[in-house]
């Protein structure tokens, strides 16, 4: 928990930006075909370990954040997209982000295929143009 330390900034659940690398909140119906192809080809990291582990390595494109996640786990994906300039999505619960990929409740997911990373970040773009 050394990151902490080193940064640290009023991070609420009501407190999103709208830059790219930065915390945004979207509806994961409009991307749930995506992240179920992306899935299956193998290319979402699923966890939150597992995605610490991609991170080191620079191996992930995208993070998708549950709305209910914990605020430690918040500050910390908030704070790793900032670092290494990877877009953090915050989208559905734990639950429904497990369900999305045919597996039990997650916290977090990693989007490790810049395709796919850049057709989530797409649909995300269209919808908040719209608005």
């Amino acid at each position: 928990k050394d990151w902490k330390k080193r940064w640290r900034f009023p991070l609420g659940k009501k407190w999103w930006r709208s830059s790219d690398n930065s915390l945004r909140k979207f509806p994961l119906e409009k991307i749930e075909a995506l992240l179920g192809f992306a899935a299956k080809a193998g290319k979402v990291v699923p966890g939150d370990n597992a995605v610490r582990s991609k991170l080191r390595h620079g191996k992930i494109h995208l993070i998708l954040l549950a709305e209910d996640a914990s605020d430690d786990i918040t500050e910390y994906y908030h704070y790793k997209g900032e670092e290494m300039g990877i877009p953090v999505i915050c989208t559905g619960t734990k639950v429904k982000l497990g369900w999305v990929i045919g597996k039990s409740q997650r916290v977090v997911l990693g989007i490790s295929d810049q395709q796919f990373a850049n057709s989530i970040l797409k649909q995300v773009r269209e919808k908040t143009a719209m608005e």
